[in-house]
């Protein structure tokens, strides 16, 4: 596999297990919220994220990660395969608080700046994302036929893997 698409909601992982692949693989990975966001938090333009999106599509493989945005489709088609990441609500919500407090205190990196809204903004993300699972998982597989569901286990051994 050269091209992989690594979905699902805040806090599940998907960073965590892009990364793991991407040292693995050799491959790079890219975060799409950094293709819609510039390292300013400005929101791009739509034309910004088209061209940044398709040079990243034109590449040999690549890893991305991202919530599942149909802005991103494009992502689906060429997937080799398409892991959806799916967690408990009660673990993801954990994940964003335990993530925040990790941020605030200097511990773990972040892309935004770890505020109090930041953290009701991804504690809200995480909740819409999850009512969503279902539209999420089949969205992905009109657009692949190779969708595969993860639970915690499955991407606690890929990360694991050697």
């Amino acid at each position: 596999m050269k091209k992989i698409y690594i979905i699902g909601p805040v806090g599940s992982g998907k960073s965590t297990l892009a990364k793991a692949l991407s040292k693995k693989m050799n491959i790079k990975y890219y975060e799409l919220d950094m293709v819609i966001w510039d390292e300013n938090e400005r929101k791009r333009t739509d034309e910004e994220v088209k061209e940044i999106f398709d040079g990243i599509m034109s590449q040999d493989s690549w890893i991305i990660e991202d919530v599942g945005r149909k802005t991103f489709s494009e992502g689906f088609k060429q997937a080799d395969v398409v892991y959806y990441i799916d967690l408990k609500p009660s673990l993801i919500y954990k994940r964003c608080i335990m993530r925040w407090i990790k941020q605030k205190l200097g511990k773990e990196e972040y892309n935004y700046k770890p505020t109090l809204k930041g953290l009701k903004d991804m504690l809200g993300w995480a909740r819409s994302n999850t009512k969503k699972r279902d539209l999420r998982i089949a969205s992905a597989k009109e657009l692949n036929s190779n969708v595969v569901i993860l639970n915690l286990e499955d991407v606690n051994r890929m990360i694991k893997e050697k």
